[in-house]
């Protein structure tokens, strides 16, 4: 059993986006931990466990990551790209959730390790039903069930 509930980590510089996506997350599993970084910098940085992400009990890693493409900075193809050369991390979906509509992205981001790719819906209904399609594939309901008895002792 696990010892704490699954974690979301969402790297997407649009505050709102990030917001409404940790939101439509929760709504289809009560209890998900949604963790927020604005920038691929930070997203990493959350990843490798660094300042100001090293306490692992208050920033745990996370189960699943849902990626923008399009930050600046760092954007999500060097966030992909780091990803892949940490063995720690070979196991961790990532998803990207992109406005992109440009096929070349999805290509480049499937072939630097992303799970799957996913383009924004300009619609709210539609955005959280992609989210809780991408909660669902990714983080099992068996692991909210867990938790929940963890809490319970």
């Amino acid at each position: 059993m696990r010892n704490s509930p699954p974690t979301l980590l969402v790297i997407e510089d649009a505050q709102d986006e990030a917001i409404l996506v940790g939101y439509a997350a929760r709504r289809c599993h009560p209890g998900l931990q949604v963790r927020i970084t604005h920038d691929g910098f930070d997203g990493a940085a959350y990843l490798a466990g660094i300042p100001p992400y090293d306490d692992r009990s208050t920033n745990p890693l996370p189960d699943l990551v849902i990626l923008d493409l399009f930050m600046p900075n760092v954007d999500g193809f060097a966030v992909l790209k780091w990803i892949g050369k940490q063995p720690a991390l070979a196991d961790l979906p990532v998803v990207v959730l992109t406005s992109s509509g440009n096929p070349a992205d999805e290509t480049r981001a499937r072939w630097l390790g992303a799970s799957v790719v996913f383009r924004k819906p300009g619609d709210l209904d539609e955005l959280g039903e992609v989210v809780r399609e991408i909660v669902q594939t990714y983080i099992p309901a068996g692991a909210m069930i867990d938790a929940f008895m963890d809490r319970l002792g």
